[in-house]
């Protein structure tokens, strides 16, 4: 039994090295000792490279306006564990958080006697659908890593599978090709479940729609055309949120022929309102400071279009980071496209990529030991014509998003 939040939340990240572990069948021995919750739950389950985040916090607040408990599985968040599993864009409580770890723990000991550990991951997705399934009535769940073999793919029944799109990311388990990615993000197809898609290459289209032939079920595909035919117009910045945004409205489109009771006009005034930190965030305005989690080569190419479309005539200033399995060399490079001005750093991660790694890919780029200090150089000096961009990993955009929400005060 954990006493407070402090002790559970450590006793899941102290499970971190474990690291990634594909497949099911830990996850669902988890589930059995809840009565089976993903067998009770209403889902939408949502796989792709980048964008998942995004289009999930569009579709979960359009269910919201529409009357629904709209469940959320997200990961990562700036908030941690409880920010991950909400309800009506409600966090799960610390109290609501410890007993459903409680609930877990004496199944958990018996695995691990058994040395069939469950992951953090695997744990952290059984807790959010014992909450879900008990408070919402339909739930988005954000796929962590891949499809097939990911632990939220316990879900047999959803209503509707959306696949974002595919890049090339996570290659050591999900295969070298954008087939073989392609691949894994498809196996979360299922039967009686209709699929939408923004994936715009056409191997990775093919495989996907072999997938969904073998299923016997629908594809729908979106593009950002779509978002204007649909009069889409979300707050969130680029061209690649116009997609996720419409990548949502159609996920409702298809619920309301379902049966579900949804307004049009409804999900069009929800995706406008939506917004989700560290996409193409303006944390601050004095300095202009911008969040953005490009944290692959795909996710850079947005994040540098948004930017020549959002900043074509201001100086930029870039802090990068990055995980040390991305293609950073690569994103770094492409940075180059809008600016010289870089400097690299490293955060407080098990994955970062150390400093002289990075400045080993690019000597020419300057580096800073401690991001902090940039941040604090920018507060105490910076100038008018310029907009400050720190982007790269999603958990060093929010731990500088952190530093900044807790500090901003003092300067």
């Amino acid at each position: 039994m954990f006493a407070n939040l402090a002790q559970a939340e450590a006793f899941l990240t102290s499970r971190r090295h474990l690291g990634i572990k594909p497949g099911l069948h830990r996850v669902q021995q988890l589930l059995n000792a809840s009565a089976n919750p993903e067998r009770r739950m209403k889902s939408i389950h949502i796989a792709g490279t980048n964008g998942k985040g995004s289009t999930s916090t569009y579709l979960a607040k359009a269910l919201t306006y529409n009357g629904y408990k709209s469940g959320s599985f997200i990961s990562p968040t700036p908030g941690g564990f409880l920010e991950s599993i909400q309800v009506d864009g409600k966090w799960i409580t610390e109290e609501e958080f410890i007993a459903e770890c409680d609930a877990l723990l004496s199944t958990i000991e018996e695995m691990d006697q058994q040395d069939n550990h469950p992951s953090e991951f695997e744990i952290h997705v059984s807790i959010a659908f014992s909450y879900l399934a008990k408070h919402a009535d339909i739930s988005v769940i954000e796929a962590g890593m891949g499809g097939r073999g990911d632990a939220t793919n316990v879900l047999q029944q959803p209503l509707l599978s959306i696949i974002t799109n595919i890049g090339r990311d996570h290659q050591r388990f999900l295969g070298d090709t954008i087939e073989e990615i392609a691949e894994e993000k498809a196996g979360i197809i299922k039967a009686g479940a209709p699929v939408i898609s923004a994936v715009t290459q056409s191997g990775a289209r093919a495989v996907i729609e072999n997938q969904a032939n073998a299923a016997a079920v629908p594809i729908t595909w979106i593009d950002e055309k779509d978002a204007d035919r649909l009069q889409i117009n979300p707050q969130m910045k680029g061209s690649h949120q116009k997609v996720n945004a419409a990548l949502a409205a159609k996920a409702c489109h298809l619920l309301q022929e379902m049966g579900f009771s949804i307004d049009t006009d409804k999900v069009k005034e929800a995706i406008s309102e939506a917004q989700l930190p560290g996409r193409f965030e303006l944390v601050e305005s004095t300095p202009r400071i911008i969040l953005d989690g490009a944290h692959n080569a795909e996710g850079m190419a947005a994040f540098i279009e948004t930017v020549k479309q959002s900043y074509p005539n201001e100086r930029i200033e870039i802090l990068f980071s990055a995980f040390q399995d991305k293609p950073f060399a690569q994103m770094i490079q492409q940075l180059k496209e809008i600016t010289t001005d870089i400097t690299l750093t490293t955060f407080d991660h098990p994955r970062a990529a150390e400093l002289k790694t990075l400045s080993a890919a690019f000597p020419s780029v300057q580096v800073v030991a401690d991001w902090q200090d940039w941040m604090r150089r920018i507060y105490n000096d910076y100038q008018t014509d310029t907009v400050y961009f720190v982007t790269g990993s999603l958990h060093f955009i929010y731990q500088v998003r952190k530093y900044i929400v807790q500090n901003r005060k003092m300067w």
